[in-house]
């Protein structure tokens, strides 16, 4: 069983949850060591990323022909942008936690990892000698393309990616079932059409005591949250990228 908790920042739009499966034995945990990272961008590519997002078009006739005719154009400039707006993506890096005794042997898999930029956030993890594997994977080649130059030139040996489906149990490159000591998803369930199976999946690889986190964008719908009106804009505006937003 997953338990939830809100990790968020005080922000309407974003919502940080982590969870872990139950161990019989309840080993001390320890944060992993955590590297900051702020990727830089110029106003021209900002425009130019905001040029892709508004008048882009989105076209094909699978999930992955859509997402790739998305972010083609954008996904040198992706992680500078980005890294303004996913406020809840840091918070949660901060709070991966493992089993002290794991150190070595840890087992990472970023499902909708995009081009790798959450690995930088375990930059000194991964110095430190905490990894055994990180599996990025992602349904858009561009992005896979940009997250495999990032793992061969600063983390060959240790970090791998695999342009695949989240969603798929038997996808290769992934770690075998109950293997992955965690297991994140940030700002990716939104965009996955059957997102329930992507978490299932992801609680498939993980170890007895393993912690799936998770942030994305979402609408309040509770008392307190946000207004009627409110969440109809986001939904509308977001749903034009094919970002779907649900209360779920």
């Amino acid at each position: 069983m997953v338990r939830a908790r809100d990790a968020s920042p005080a922000r309407q739009q974003k919502r940080s949850r982590s969870g872990s499966l139950g161990s019989s034995s309840r080993a001390a945990l320890v944060a992993l060591p955590y590297s900051e990272y702020a990727p830089q961008a110029s106003l021209m590519d900002d425009m130019r990323t905001l040029s892709v997002m508004w008048f882009g078009s989105i076209a094909g006739d699978t999930h992955q022909d859509r997402l790739e005719s998305f972010y083609k154009n954008q996904a040198e400039l992706y992680d500078g942008y980005r890294a303004r707006m996913l406020h809840a993506r840091k918070p949660m890096m901060t709070r991966l936690m493992v089993e002290r005794d794991r150190k070595g042997d840890v087992v990472w898999v970023d499902l909708g990892g995009g081009t790798g930029a959450n690995v930088e956030f375990m930059g000194s993890a991964i110095k430190e000698g905490w990894f055994k594997q990180i599996v990025v994977l992602d349904l858009a080649p561009s992005l896979c393309q940009v997250a495999r130059k990032r793992a061969e030139d600063k983390w060959p040996g240790v970090v791998s990616v695999v342009c695949g489906d989240a969603c798929n149990s038997t996808e290769e490159g992934l770690p075998d079932g109950g293997t992955c000591d965690i297991v994140t998803i940030s700002y990716a369930l939104v965009m996955i059409p059957d997102w329930k199976a992507a978490v299932q999946n992801a609680l498939r690889l993980l170890r007895p005591g393993g912690h799936l986190c998770v942030c994305d964008f979402t609408v309040l719908t509770e008392e307190g949250g946000q207004w009627p009106i409110s969440q109809g804009f986001w939904t509308r505006t977001f749903a034009t990228d094919h970002v779907h937003l649900k209360a779920e």
